[in-house]
């Protein structure tokens, strides 16, 4: 369906019970769940799965479709081999600094360049701080230093050094801030003043430094997880490095990446007891798929922080297809044993933002046509006076929510494509600027009606004319009256708002539309001004006034009514600046209505 500002105006009006969350702009509130693409293995729910007794290879089994653990990493590999698995630290910098922790590390240097350079090395001491850098000097072009600043230097060298770690927990490499204690740091030059920092690894000990998962998951959590990175890290480096890791990737210089473009890589900081004991219970394993195209039969092993119920199919995330990566049950993320702080959301995007990301005017509608897995959801709006519409996948919304989105609570925007539900919130659309703005949010807030175009609401329609048949629920509502089981009138059997029309019949408020006999209340009859005028005296009680106070009633049948609503304040005439005029016969808008009700209250309350 797609609705513009002339279509509004001429839907049928529905009341809602419901009250509004009225904000200060229009803004539009996402419901959802999880964190990340949803695509394979939910990190919180292997860490139910595992609390309630699932091993690591169950696990996999679960998120991954038809997938089985093997030992499938050849001994002789060229990944296994050390220093030949290349992982990217810095890429594309002119200098980084350095440090050591534990025993000092010789550093290249130039005799009679450099100031304590004996048999061609300079002792880099714990606790110092360290420079490598290139020169940036066109005439010294291609050559390299290591500089220790405010004390000197190891003199100019061509660039491509490395720095080997002595293996063990108590020597350290610090590069820009993060500790390595295995393998060798290769500065590779990738032209003559700029350089990729580059850690050379074996697979076994780049998993050790993996943040991926937090130690305290559970053990057969952190196996899966150790089975699903080192997966990850074989097939990518294979289908990057080539049969004998000679190719790389031309960004880092590297087979992968250290952040979450591939896997979170940190080095030392995460070599817990915990994490190691699970790296080396699984040495070797890899989740496998006999339908996988890759080599050993490895699988894609992509993984996630959580979702709201269910994983996704990678179809409808990336595109492509794998039997092993298809969407799966995920009750597990949402489970108490989860401990998941994202297990539900909102997050809110400011209206004007989502239109212009949309490149609309304004976003009139928005809603869930197809729920998660894949979930579907459908916009529409204005552009140029049209009517526009879309529609947008739960993946697409994720990165709509990532960019233009807040959490009420200041909290960060942390999202994934299950997307549960969507609504407005926040002023009407039409009634911007409008002559009754503040009165028609005052009713909103007040619950009395929310809007015109259900289930969104995001219009008022304050030009739309009042039936008989919703005055009686702005009445009701406005009053809070009691419910009857009266059957008051013959027209209205069925009726939208029977139950309101006999609440207001038993209130003596109204007493239908074809006297004496008064059997019906021909509910979809339009309300003028005069008979809204004799509803809202008998509503207040208000006794009626001999005060002629308008120039067009004399003589109406609800003349001292009008004069009564006049005496009370309710109502100021219908003709601006003057009001010496009523206009009884006018059909009443649901503009009016708000101010007629806002100034009712106010007599009503004071």
């Amino acid at each position: 369906m797609r609705r513009g500002l002339l279509h509004l105006a001429l839907i049928g009006f529905v009341l809602s019970l419901a009250v509004p969350a009225m904000g200060a702009a229009d803004e539009w509130e996402f419901d959802g769940g999880g964190w990340g693409h949803g695509v394979g293995m939910s990190q919180f729910g292997a860490r139910a799965m595992a609390a309630n007794g699932h091993t690591a290879e169950q696990i996999i089994g679960h998120y991954y479709k038809g997938a089985t653990v093997a030992n499938g990493v050849p001994a002789n590999h060229w990944t296994t081999q050390p220093e030949k698995l290349l992982v990217g630290i810095r890429s594309n910098v002119t200098n980084v600094s350095l440090g050591v922790i534990g025993s000092p590390i010789p550093l290249p240097c130039r005799p009679g360049q450099a100031h304590g350079c004996v048999d061609d090395v300079w002792m880099a001491q714990p606790g110092e701080s360290w420079v490598y850098e290139a020169d940036q000097n066109p005439e010294n072009a291609g050559m390299c230093r290591f500089r220790q600043p405010g004390v000197g230097n190891t003199g100019w060298l061509p660039c491509g050094m490395q720095l080997r770690i002595a293996d063990g927990n108590t020597n350290r490499i610090i590069v820009a801030g993060r500790e390595y204690a295995h393998g060798v740091v290769r500065f590779d030059p990738i032209s003559t003043t700029r350089f990729h920092v580059v850690l050379g690894i074996d697979l076994e000990k780049y998993l050790l430094g993996l943040a991926e998962m937090p130690s305290y998951f559970g053990s057969e959590a952190l196996k899966a997880q150790a089975i699903t990175g080192r997966s990850y890290a074989l097939a990518t480096a294979i289908n990057r490095g080539g049969s004998n890791g000679s190719q790389k990737l031309s960004s880092c210089g590297c087979h992968l990446r250290s952040t979450s473009d591939d896997q979170v890589y940190a080095g030392y900081s995460v070599e817990t007891t915990a994490w190691r004991s699970a790296v080396e219970a699984t040495a070797g394993k890899v989740a496998t798929h006999p339908g996988s195209n890759n080599p050993l039969n490895l699988i894609s092993t992509y993984y996630f922080s959580s979702s709201g119920g269910t994983t996704e199919n990678v179809k409808d995330v990336w595109g492509g297809s794998a039997p092993w990566l298809q969407a799966v049950p995920d009750p597990w993320s949402v489970h108490p044993d989860a401990a998941n702080p994202l297990a539900n959301w909102t997050i809110v995007v400011p209206g004007p933002s989502l239109a212009n990301h949309l490149g609309w005017d304004v976003v009139t509608e928005a809603r869930v046509e197809s729920p998660p897995p894949g979930a579907l959801l459908r916009f529409e709006g204005l552009k140029d006076g049209k009517t526009v519409s879309t529609l947008l996948t739960g993946y697409q919304v994720r990165g709509v929510l990532s960019s233009l989105g807040y959490r009420r609570d200041g909290s960060p925007v942390r999202s994934s494509p299950f997307i549960s539900g969507v609504r407005y919130t926040g002023r009407f659309i039409d009634a911007v600027d409008h002559l009754f703005e503040s009165e028609i949010t005052w009713l909103a807030t007040e619950g009395i009606t929310k809007g015109c175009n259900p289930p969104t609401n995001s219009f008022f329609c304050p030009e739309g004319k009042v039936t008989r048949g919703q005055m009686a629920a702005f009445l009701v509502r406005f009053l809070d009256l009691p419910s009857s089981s009266t059957d008051a009138f013959t027209d209205d059997n069925g009726h939208l708002f029977e139950s309101e029309i006999n609440a207001l019949a038993a209130a003596d408020i109204t007493r239908g539309c074809n006297p004496p006999a008064n059997t019906k209340f021909c509910p979809d009859a339009v309300i003028d001004r005069g008979q809204m005028a004799a509803l809202l005296v008998r509503a207040l009680g208000l006794p009626p006034s001999s005060t002629n106070h308008f120039t067009d009633d004399n003589g109406h049948l609800f003349e001292r009514e009008i004069n009564a609503l006049a005496v009370s304040g309710i109502t100021r005439g219908c003709n601006p600046p003057t009001n010496d005029r009523f206009c009884a016969s006018q059909v009443v808008t649901r503009g009016q209505m708000a101010a007629f009700l806002m100034r009712a209250a106010d007599l009503r309350d004071g």
